[in-house]
C-alpha cells in the first residue's frame, strides 16, 4: 500500500491565507504537543510574512515563536519558508546575510527550509541550497505554478531537474494563486515525477477559485508523495484543503497515512475555539465559477494586492476604474515576460497597470522597481521581455543589464 504523507500549514499557510498572520503566539502553545504526535510528517510554523506581523502588529518576538514550538513539537520536522533572496524582508540580501539567518534558524529549531524564488531563477537561490546542506538542514525548494504561454509542463519539469541535480530533499509544486485545474495536474505532475525520479514531491494549491480539492485528489493519484494541509477552520476560502477531508479521500482511495485520526479532530476544535476567542472568521468552502475564473487567469492579481489595489483606487475616488485596471495588469505582465504574481512581482505589475490606465499614455510614468525588473536585477523571467516595452521602460534610464548575483559576495553582515 503506498503511503502519502501531510505537511502541516495551520500555522503559517492556513492563518497567513485567512487571518493575515495575526494569530498570536499564545494560541499556538497548548495545541502544539498534540500537533506533534499526530502524525504529519513536517509542520511548516512560519514565513517572512508571519516575522513582520510579529513586529508590526503582535508586538512579539518571532524568534521566541520559533524557539517555543521547537520545544513542543520535537519528534516533528519544522519547517520554515523563506522568500528568495528577500528571505525575511523587502530588499535582496548578499551571501552572508543569508547564511546568518540560516545558521540562526537551524538554533532556534527549524529542520527543514522551504525556499522559493518569484522568477522561479534558481540562480537566486542556490546559495540557500549550499549552506542548508552544509550545516544538516533539509532542502525543499518550491516551484510557483503561474498560467502562460511560457510557464509549460516542459518548463517546470526542466525546472525540477535543476533542483533535483542540486541534491534537493524534495521539490514542490506550490499553485499559490489557485489557478491550477485538475486537467492541467494530470499532464504536469507527470512532467515533473519523470523529471526528478524517486525524489518526493510535494504538492500545495489553494482554493480560492474553488479547484483545490480537485487537484489534490487528481495529485494524490499520480503519485505525488507529500500534501500541504491545514486545520479545518483554517482551511479552504483563499487558504488550503484541509487535513481530515484531503485523509479521507486518500484513505478512499487506498492510500496509507500514518495520521493520528483522534488528534486531527482535536487539533481542528481547538483552532475552531481560537477563531472564536480572536474574533477571526474560519474559512469557507468556495464554488468553482468558470466565468471568474477565466477573468482571475487574466491578470492573477492575488487576493491581498487586489484589494489594496480596489482601496487606492477608491480613495482616489477612481473605483470605476478597476475593471479597466485589471486588463491593463494582463497586458502588462505578458508585456514583462509572465512574471509570476507573488511579491514583488504583483506590486510591480498593479502599479504600473494603474500608472498607464490613469495618465492614459502607457508607460509615461514607470516606477525604479519596473526599471529594475527590465535590466534584470530580479533574475530571469519565464519569457523575454517585448523589446519595444522594454525600450519605453529604459527610457531615460541607465539601459545597461544588472546580473543579479553580482553582488552577492558584497558582505553586509
Amino acid at each position: 500500500m503506498r503511503e502519502i504523507r501531510f505537511n502541516e500549514e495551520t500555522l503559517r499557510d492556513g492563518q497567513q491565507s485567512l487571518w493575515a498572520n495575526r494569530m498570536p503566539t499564545g494560541p499556538m502553545l497548548p495545541i502544539a504537543p498534540a500537533m506533534d504526535r499526530a502524525g504529519f510528517g513536517s509542520i511548516n510554523i512560519m514565513s517572512g510574512s508571519a516575522f513582520e506581523a510579529c513586529i508590526l502588529y503582535l508586538n512579539e518576538n518571532p524568534w521566541e515563536r520559533l524557539r517555543l514550538l521547537a520545544q513542543l513539537m520535537p519528534k516533528t520536522d519544522l519547517q520554515i519558508l523563506i522568500r528568495g533572496r528577500s528571505a525575511f524582508g523587502w530588499r535582496r540580501f548578499p551571501n552572508d546575510a543569508i547564511e546568518l539567518l540560516i545558521k540562526c534558524l537551524q538554533k532556534s529549531g527549524i529542520q527543514g527550509l522551504a525556499i522559493f524564488d518569484g522568477l522561479n531563477d534558481l540562480n537566486n537561490i542556490k546559495w540557500h541550497f549550499q549552506v542548508a546542506q552544509e550545516i544538516g538542514l533539509q532542502v525543499h525548494p518550491a516551484l510557483v505554478f503561474a498560467l502562460s504561454p511560457a510557464h509549460s509542463d516542459a518548463y517546470y519539469a526542466a525546472k525540477a531537474r535543476e533542483c533535483a541535480e542540486l541534491g534537493v530533499h524534495s521539490v514542490s509544486l506550490a499553485d499559490a494563486s489557485g489557478l491550477l485545474t485538475p486537467e492541467r495536474v494530470r499532464t504536469l505532475i507527470p512532467a515533473i515525477r519523470s523529471a526528478i525520479g524517486n525524489l518526493d514531491l510535494s504538492f500545495v494549491s489553494h482554493c480560492g477559485t474553488g479547484l483545490g480539492t480537485a487537484c489534490y485528489r487528481e495529485a494524490m493519484k499520480l503519485g505525488v508523495d507529500i500534501l500541504s494541509t491545514a486545520s479545518l477552520p483554517l482551511s479552504q476560502g483563499n487558504s488550503i484543503p484541509s487535513t481530515w477531508e484531503i485523509l479521507s479521500y486518500a484513505r478512499e482511495n487506498g492510500l496509507k497515512a500514518r495520521l493520528d485520526d483522534f488528534l486531527i479532530r482535536k487539533i481542528d476544535d481547538y483552532f475552531y475555539w481560537v477563531a472564536y476567542q480572536e474574533k477571526k472568521p474560519v474559512g469557507q468552502a468556495v464554488s468553482f465559477n468558470p466565468a471568474q475564473y477565466i477573468k482571475y487567469a487574466a491578470h492573477q492579481i492575488p487576493g491581498g494586492m487586489m484589494s489594496h489595489l480596489v482601496s487606492q483606487l477608491k480613495n482616489l475616488g477612481l473605483e470605476r476604474l478597476v475593471p479597466e485596471v485589471l486588463d491593463e495588469a494582463g497586458r502588462v505582465r505578458q508585456e514583462i515576460g509572465y512574471p509570476v504574481m507573488v511579491t514583488p512581482f504583483s506590486q510591480i505589475v498593479g502599479v504600473q497597470a494603474v500608472f498607464n490606465v490613469i495618465q492614459k499614455e502607457r508607460y509615461r510614468t514607470v516606477p525604479s522597481d519596473l526599471c529594475l525588473y527590465a535590466r534584470g536585477y530580479y533574475g530571469e523571467p519565464a519569457a523575454p521581455i517585448d523589446p519595444n516595452v522594454k525600450d519605453r521602460i529604459l527610457q531615460g534610464e541607465d539601459p545597461t543589464p544588472i546580473d543579479p548575483t553580482e553582488n552577492y559576495l558584497e558582505p553586509v553582515v
